[in-house]
């Protein structure tokens, strides 16, 4: 992923008044000291010397800032989130302290706190730049990419003499796919400061992703000439002289990268494919070695070891190395099939036929698989592909699952919101339900029950016999049957209801959804039961038909009333349950334009961009999912979007 410049302004100078007493007089030079040292850097300087200043007086909540900024920029994040939460307990109109203790909870993976804290620097001071530069930033670091633009754009309404607000906001217009965008505000920013590297850098990366491959060279020499440190532009450079086939210089580039940054693995890997492809497969298996050590657990290392070896006569470490890359991610087909060569080649003709036919069976249930994924990188026959760029992961691990969730996506999708009824001391309260709805709910009486929309979990019910169900209104009569899996009585009590008010959108909703949990009760029973996975398409077509239907019931009652987002909600539910997964998208986009607090829209829309190959989209989704309290979200983040 791009990274976003994040430059802090000088910390501004604080008045403090004294009293001319000896003490006071004292606490002014621990005071103005502590702040000299931190405005030279000096942080580990400065800490004893507040420290000092604190013991003395705890009151003063500017002291306890600068502490802060000296333990943030020694990276101790949790004692300078403690110190700016201080400053801010003492003072909290300290609109700066806000700033500072935004970018930390930031870093500590707080996000929604995070956001809290900026948002509330730039109520004490609306037409702060630094502010809102910080706000953009860390909505660009939580993938808010069009949040975060809309931030920069008001960074630089305020002042456009900002280079890396420019730069910024190319880089944000860049993740949204605005290349010409990116590439005016990279100008610009070169423009305001031609001295600075990052924005050459940036249009030079930026160049060689179209392949214009003279402007690349240009800007990246240019970044080059005046940072000789910058390890990215090396990288970068390496990447272009590799695609104009000038092997030696992006050798020497990729060297340059290592002198830096020893311990860089996308640069060992690319030193790897291109000394294997110059002929020098020794100097490959020396880098790959390396990156082992590095990465014990990454597949991609031990399978193209395996792969040279193999091609060397070297058997024995070959097998080595595709038993650990076999071990790492049972699955990968193309690692069995290069297995059984060089068992072949051992002599193991039987265990090269087993090996064989693992592989083709894993090959043939990845068959469907983007033409682009896997192949893009490895061939049939195990050879080196391609170098890896800076956005690239170094591992295919992330893209052979992505398979397993295209074929597992209704196992995992989050479920319906449904309608529920409980004691009303049991019933949780919903916060993403606002007051307005709960009166709606409220209006419809269960005599001591609560009736509420159940989102958090989808459990069975579990209290029925203390309900006496027939001191509940029908709707609520109708409900505690659904949750006992009594359907017929609770479609006989929603029949009877709608008799006497069929144009209540609550009540029509609620059969709805009864019909739809009645349709999943019977699925799941149906499937338990079945002795092949095999259905034809007529069958499908049927078993489509009950969620088809309750999509247009549900866009019938959305025109009415949208229940604050449920509605379109469980209508993307039901084109998931038919595999419209472009229409799903844009239910779930009208339910978070409506209530972006409910989590399950985010989930399920980032479940649906992943399997469209769109990561970025799709793990931003689900990151904010996570943000909201959505534990099944970060299962999906941890496997799918490494960073």
């Amino acid at each position: 992923m791009q990274r976003l410049l994040f430059p802090f302004w000088l910390i501004v100078t604080f008045l403090v008044c004294f009293t001319p007493s000896k003490a006071q007089f004292n606490k002014a030079y621990f005071f103005y000291k502590g702040e000299e040292l931190i405005s030279r850097g000096n942080y580990a300087d400065a800490i004893p010397i507040l420290n000092t200043l604190l013991n003395v007086d705890s009151t003063i909540h500017e002291a306890w800032f600068l502490r802060g900024v000296a333990r943030y920029y020694q990276n101790d994040l949790v004692g300078a989130g403690n110190d700016f939460s201080k400053c801010l307990n003492i003072n909290p109109l300290f609109s700066q302290a806000y700033q500072y203790y935004a970018m930390v909870l930031q870093q500590l993976g707080k996000s929604v706190e995070s956001i809290e804290c900026i948002q509330k620097a730039i109520e004490l001071r609306p037409a702060s730049a630094q502010y809102l530069f910080t706000y953009g930033v860390i909505l660009f670091q939580q993938e808010q990419y069009h949040d975060a633009l809309y931030a920069f754009n008001q960074v630089l309404k305020i002042d456009d003499r900002i280079p890396d607000a420019w730069v910024n906001r190319g880089t944000t217009r860049l993740m949204l796919s605005d290349s010409s965008g990116a590439l005016t505000d990279y100008t610009a920013a070169i423009n305001l400061n031609p001295f600075n590297a990052n924005p050459y850098l940036r249009r030079g990366a930026l160049y060689a992703q179209q392949s214009n491959y003279p402007l690349a060279l240009q800007d990246l020499n240019q970044a080059i000439g005046i940072d000789s440190t910058l390890a990215q532009a090396y990288f970068t450079r390496a990447l272009v002289y590799y695609y104009q086939k000038h092997y030696s210089q992006a050798l020497s580039d990729l060297n340059k990268v290592l002198q830096l940054e020893h311990r860089n693995t996308l640069a060992l890997f690319n030193r790897a494919i291109i000394s294997y492809e110059v002929g020098n497969p020794e100097s490959a298996i020396d880098d790959l070695t390396r990156l082992s050590s590095i990465i014990p657990t990454n597949v991609l290392v031990h399978y193209y070891l395996a792969s040279i070896r193999y091609e060397l006569g070297y058997l024995p470490m070959a097998l080595e190395n595709i038993n650990k890359a076999i071990a790492i991610f049972p699955e990968f087909a193309n690692a069995y099939r290069l297995r059984a060569e060089i068992k072949t080649k051992k002599g193991d003709l039987k265990g090269a036929e087993a090996d064989i036919a693992q592989g083709n069976r894993l090959a043939q249930a990845y068959s469907n698989r983007a033409i682009n994924d896997i192949a893009s990188v490895i061939d049939s026959t195990g050879k080196l592909k391609r170098l890896l760029s800076l956005d690239e992961e170094l591992d295919i691990t992330s893209s052979i699952s992505m398979e397993q969730l295209r074929t597992r996506i209704l196992t995992i999708v989050y479920p319906i919101i449904t309608l529920k009824v409980d004691k009303i001391v049991n019933a949780k309260p919903r916060n993403w339900q606002s007051s307005n709805l709960r009166q709606i709910l409220a209006t419809h009486s269960c005599r001591g029950y609560s009736l509420f929309f159940e989102y958090d979990t989808i459990n069975q019910y579990s209290q029925l016999e203390t309900i006496a169900t027939d001191s509940l209104s029908g709707i609520c009569k109708a409900i505690a049957h659904l949750q006992g899996n009594y359907y017929t009585a609770a479609m006989k009590e929603f029949s009877e209801t709608l008799k006497g008010d069929s144009s209540n959108t609550l009540f029509r909703l609620a059969e709805v959804l009864a019909k739809i949990k009645m349709t999943q009760f019977v699925e799941n029973v149906k499937n338990k039961s079945l002795q092949s996975g095999n259905s034809n398409i007529s069958q499908k077509t049927i078993d489509n038909e009950p969620f088809i239907t309750a999509g247009n019931d549900l866009k019938t009652i959305a025109l009415v009333n949208d229940y604050e987002g449920i509605v379109p909600y469980n209508i993307g539910v039901m084109f998931m349950h038919t595999e419209n997964n472009d229409l799903a998208i844009e239910w779930f986009s009208k339910a978070i334009g409506i209530n972006p607090l409910i989590h399950g829209a985010w989930y399920n829309r980032g479940l649906l961009y992943l399997i469209n190959n769109e990561t970025v989209k799709g793990c931003s989704d689900l990151r904010k999912a996570v943000n909201l309290g959505n534990n099944q979200a970060s299962e999906v983040v941890a496997r799918f979007c490494k960073k």
